[in-house]
């Protein structure tokens, strides 16, 4: 059995260690907003209009999105890849997609499936993942979701 005076060493030094083991892994200083802001049908494509936000001291050189549409009935009508960068730093852009063969009001709701790739300027490596890098919102018709 361990003294009680090498006990309370051996819990000093660990306190510390144990501290850092169990504290949460950093996240980023600020996400990229990106909402759903309008819709519009343009020759039996939807244009999707997205405001992107990037609330980061770095600028996003890549940013590549995954983007699933689903029916009104839950069914999946289409799926569609854009890359979203580059975004300057403490920036807010403006972009535009076409959904070819998908009309509007085909669309119930869209998912951010997944960001595969993101890529900021001087970002350390592990900080979080792309996917939670970055918050969705909607102003159009349609629920924006990840």
């Amino acid at each position: 059995m361990m003294k009680p005076s090498r006990l309370a060493a051996l819990l000093a030094v660990l306190a510390p260690v144990s501290t850092i083991l169990l504290a949460p892994l950093p996240a980023l200083a600020a996400d990229v907003s990106i909402d759903l802001n309008k819709l519009e049908t343009q020759n039996g494509n939807c244009r999707l209009t997205m405001v992107l936000v990037n609330g980061r001291s770095e600028a996003a050189q890549s940013l590549r999105a995954d983007l699933v549409m689903f029916g009104a009935d839950g069914v999946v009508a289409k799926r569609l890849a854009v890359d979203l960068a580059p975004i300057p730093a403490n920036k807010t852009i403006v972009k535009a997609f076409d959904v070819a063969g998908l009309a509007c009001d085909g669309i119930g709701s869209i998912l951010l499936n997944d960001v595969p790739t993101c890529q900021f300027v001087n970002a350390k490596a592990g900080e979080a993942s792309c996917l939670e890098a970055v918050s969705v919102s909607s102003k159009a018709g349609p629920k924006f979701f990840k």
